[in-house]
């Protein structure tokens, strides 16, 4: 027996098997992304629609695994809260199963190698067409040939390995025949499954293995078990960096899996696998029908366990709020606080967190600005470095935010992303620059209200009747802003531009009329000199709100 060409095979085949999963489901995810991120942000305190959600989401993606840690990171912004993720959680295991179901009816029923590489074949030529989701189909085809192709392989691998006697006798050791070896055999599937971190592919190997006889069907059942507990790691991975309420989410995920297994492995051998041996028909000895045997107890298990533990969706929260005690220690106010950087999911559902971290952002913005000019209207407070220095923490967090926001998007450049996408998060990046620039703006203002103050400099009521008129259209064009800046290509232009002109043209003749001032001696030079840098930040603030729109709008490319 020629063990390093088995041994080749078998991980050649995982890792195609594992590729093409993973082609397979981002491609999925590209596709359908939009909807679901609708569907997710609008599930409510109904928790059958969040297990409807969770499991429509899953089977359609065929990753469990990306759907949690799409979870998690909406749990991560605030948008579902700890009790609605519950019964999205619960749908997920049950969308998982459906995976199990395509390996055992299309696996091992018919010669799919063939159609295989032909499904590779098809989509590998569609991937080089222009529109997005034609190129999206044939990533589709293109994973979904190579996970079956992987498949293939490693079944032909352990055709050999069933005809030693060494491997039969090892194998053998490994039956879950008690309750002890049973727990045995479930650690090893959880172990496996935390290991190549794909509940999908552990399961595929599991009914290579039994549909060769190298396993019964209650050691298969045990192994289904342990997978369902691995699976939770990726959840809990993803988690690491979220804020609190994200970890206890990825928590109850776990605890959902291992509860349900004390109770599966307590009826195991005496009613449960006994009443699927009823409810399928065929022998679950015969290598052609342990297939659907397994997939029939994968799938009963998880809907039994959704039913038992729908009616205790606050209690899971509650033990896991026991289990992950405390507040969140992040610093949310400095740094991201929708997104997580370990938590790269669903392109289109990073997308709309991002938007969500610079609506934050302009919201600091906004924020300085209105501060700025209740610190110039209110001439009897005393302007001190206190004053000055709350504006500058303002503005420092708009250059961590300006860091983290950029990094975030250009992670999701590492994805896969549609050319819609690909402009859109251009656009992103450049208005997260021009925010930030706002921001250095209004720091310069304070700075300049601070040296009229230290210098003792007097503003003539005309000057100061003209800051306070241009100031009110910098505020107008920053609330336009505010209020679109999640937006996806909502024409603004018609209202930003006769802003823009308004103070561009303000500023010219406010000028003029300055220096008419000055010859006339209606102010000093120390006054007129911050009376101009003034107006300069106010129309710089204007010229980057202006790009700001354009990007809005759809209309600035950059």
């Amino acid at each position: 027996m020629d063990w390093f060409k088995i041994v080749m095979e078998l991980v050649g085949g995982l890792a195609l098997f594992l590729y093409g999963m993973k082609i397979m489901s981002e491609a999925l995810q590209v596709s359908a992304g939009d909807k679901f991120k609708n569907a997710l942000g609008k599930i409510t305190n109904n928790r059958f629609k969040g297990v409807i959600t969770g499991f429509t989401i899953t089977g359609i993606v065929q990753s469990s695994s990306a759907t949690t840690v799409m979870l998690v990171s909406f749990v991560n912004a605030g948008l579902i809260n700890l009790t609605q993720s519950v019964g999205i959680v619960l749908g997920a295991n049950i969308g998982t199963t459906i995976t199990a179901w395509i390996v055992a009816l299309l696996g091992f029923k018919f010669k799919i190698k063939a159609f295989a590489l032909l499904a590779i074949g098809i989509g590998f030529f569609l991937r080089f067409l222009k529109k997005d989701i034609i190129k999206s189909y044939g990533e589709i085809l293109l994973g979904f040939g190579m996970l079956f192709h992987g498949l293939a392989t490693m079944n032909g691998a352990t055709k050999f390995l069933a005809k030693s006697d060494e491997i039969k006798e090892i194998m053998g050791s490994f039956h879950a025949d008690t309750i002890l070896t049973t727990i045995v055999v479930i650690l090893i599937g959880a172990v496996a499954t935390m290991i190549i971190q794909s509940s999908s592919a552990t399961m595929a190997i599991t009914i290579i293995l039994a549909s060769q006889g190298l396993i019964n069907f209650p050691t298969a059942v045990a192994l289904i078990l342990g997978e369902n507990i691995g699976t939770t790691i990726t959840a809990n991975l993803a988690a690491i960096g979220s804020n609190l309420t994200a970890k206890r989410t990825a928590l109850v995920h776990m605890l959902f899996n291992v509860l349900g297994v004390f109770w599966a492995v307590a009826i195991l051998q005496i009613l449960f696998i006994p009443f699927i041996d009823w409810l399928v028909p065929g022998d679950p000895n015969s290598p052609t029908e342990i297939g659907s045997h397994m997939a029939a107890f994968h799938t009963t298990f998880n809907i039994v366990n959704t039913l038992l533990f729908l009616p205790f969706v606050d209690l899971l929260a509650k033990t896991a709020k026991k289990l992950a005690p405390g507040k969140d220690g992040i610093d949310r106010e400095s740094h991201l606080q929708y997104i997580s950087t370990s938590l790269m999911s669903t392109p289109s559902v990073n997308i709309n967190q991002a938007k969500l971290e610079i609506k934050r952002m302009t919201n600091i913005t906004a924020k300085m600005f209105e501060d700025v000019m209740t610190i110039f209207n209110t001439p009897n407070l005393k302007i001190d470095d206190s004053i000055v220095q709350k504006i500058h923490v303002m503005e420092d967090k708009t250059d961590i935010l300006e860091k983290e926001i950029s990094e975030f998007l250009v992670n999701i450049y590492q994805h896969k992303i549609t050319a819609k996408q690909s402009l859109e998060i251009s656009s992103m990046l450049h208005m997260v620059n021009e925010i930030e620039r706002v921001a250095d703006h209004c720091e310069n203002l304070v700075r300049l209200i601070k040296r009229k103050y230290d210098n003792k400099s007097e503003f003539s009521d005309e000057a100061t009747t003209q800051i306070i008129l241009i100031s009110s259209k910098v505020t107008d064009f920053l609330n336009i802003i505010q209020e679109n800046i999640t937006a996806t290509s909502v024409n603004i232009i018609d209202e930003a531009s006769p802003i823009e002109n308004k103070i561009n043209s303000l500023k010219k003749e406010m000028r003029k009329e300055h220096i008419k001032r000055l010859n006339n001696g209606d102010c000093n030079v120390n006054s007129g000199l911050i009376f101009i840098d003034m107006l300069t930040s106010f129309e710089k603030i204007g010229d980057h709100s202006f790009n700001i729109a354009e990007g809005i709008s759809g209309l600035r490319v950059f």
